[in-house]
């Protein structure tokens, strides 16, 4: 069995100058973040959070680092018109409607 260092990297198998079949354990790249509603590509997420600081890792503001600055400012819209009652709550989408009740301000 391979050892427990090994089993989350990526396995490739390969042949040396010499002939012999080499398995070489590469490591595994994050794929880019993305936004939770519409699927667009999140920015200012970086891939690679190892070694940076907690401010750096993802956006500071609601939702940061989950959803996009387009469906964050779609919601926060959805959640003032439902508490001031302009909206009934039948009337925001079934798939911004968990986001909204997620919202406290």
């Amino acid at each position: 069995m391979v050892s427990k260092a090994f089993r989350r990297k990526r396995v490739l198998k390969r042949r040396s100058p010499a002939g012999h079949r080499v398995v070489i354990y590469k490591k595994r790249i994050p794929g880019i973040a993305h936004c939770a509603l519409c699927s667009c590509k999140m920015q200012g997420v970086p891939r690679v959070k190892a070694r940076l600081a907690k401010t750096e890792k993802r956006p500071e503001r609601v939702f940061g680092g989950v959803l996009c600055g387009k469906c964050v400012s779609l919601v926060v819209r959805d959640r003032t018109r439902l508490k001031a009652g302009v909206v009934a709550k039948e009337e925001v989408p079934v798939a911004r409607l968990k986001w909204v009740e997620a919202l406290k301000r």
